[in-house]
């Protein structure tokens, strides 16, 4: 079993938005490193305090994947950290090497991917 990392920004404070940057981010990652849903093990999803309007793990659930754990909780609160941020571990199994991906605005927490 392996983790993927991820993280994404929504582009404001609304269900809609929050879950289209989730369901992006999760597709995406999905579709970068060749992972077919079975092989999810669990997702862990973080946001920070300023995301309100909905849990960003209920993309999960939109997009089909009933069978996966899902857990929601609260990034700690960090200055200087970004508005609106999603975060992302995804368990697969797997033992390919897999491509951990920043979208939107959170490219900025790592500049080296």
């Amino acid at each position: 079993m392996k983790a993927i990392r991820g993280a994404t920004v929504s582009t404001g404070n609304t269900e809609n938005e929050i879950l289209d940057a989730t369901k992006e981010l999760l597709i995406k990652i999905l579709e970068v490193n060749n992972i077919e849903s079975r092989k999810i093990v669990s997702v862990t999803l973080t946001s920070t305090s300023d995301i309100t309007a909905c849990f960003p793990g209920k993309a999960v659930r939109e997009m089909g994947l009933h069978e996966i754990s899902v857990i929601d909780t609260l990034a700690p609160n960090i200055q200087e950290d970004i508005p609106l941020c999603i975060r992302l571990l995804l368990y697969v199994d797997t033992d390919e090497k897999l491509k951990h991906l920043y979208l939107r605005e959170a490219k900025k927490l790592r500049p080296d991917r």
